[in-house]
């Protein structure tokens, strides 16, 4: 007869770390402001893109970092909102798959360079129009994913709708 392990003996499993470097630690980060994003969604032609636009004429000096996400191979509505894009706005587009599943490690990475490349004059908020496909509690869920395995964007950053 086989040993039986009672389930108070199993050995417990080893939680999950990653080392991003010393700047990157979860303990920097504890109690400092994180950057807002917001997550616009819909269908699509239920006025995304102009919302984002009418944003983008009206930032009234804030510092906005935006990703449009498109699931086709040319990115239309990243064209439109580009011309917005000057000091106090920075555009960064995702093609080819949906941020919230196929591309979720893209949009992470994108935020994530959209942070870092403004550590000398940080963004405000950061705002991701998601595809017409895009759902947005998956990327909720992914943004929890990312913070529980310390990934350094999701310490620096917070999705708040």
């Amino acid at each position: 007869i086989a040993p039986r392990i009672l389930w108070a003996e199993r050995p417990r499993a080893m939680p999950l770390t990653f080392n991003f470097g010393e700047e990157n630690r979860p303990e920097n980060f504890v109690g400092k402001a994180k950057t807002p994003v917001t997550l616009i969604c819909g269908f699509l032609g239920t006025g995304k893109t102009t919302l984002l636009k009418h944003l983008l004429e009206n930032q009234d000096g804030v510092r906005i970092g935006v990703v449009v996400n498109d699931v086709a191979a040319v990115n239309i509505d990243s064209q439109l909102v580009r011309r917005y894009e000057k000091g106090l706005v920075e555009v960064t587009e995702l093609q080819n798959g949906c941020v919230c599943c196929s591309s979720a490690d893209d949009l992470f990475t994108a935020v994530q360079n959209i942070v870092m490349r403004s550590a000398d004059q940080p963004f405000e908020h950061i705002v991701v129009e998601l595809s017409g496909i895009g759902e947005p509690e998956a990327v909720k869920k992914n943004w929890a994913i990312g913070l529980e395995c310390t990934l350094p964007v999701a310490l620096r950053t917070e999705v708040k709708q």
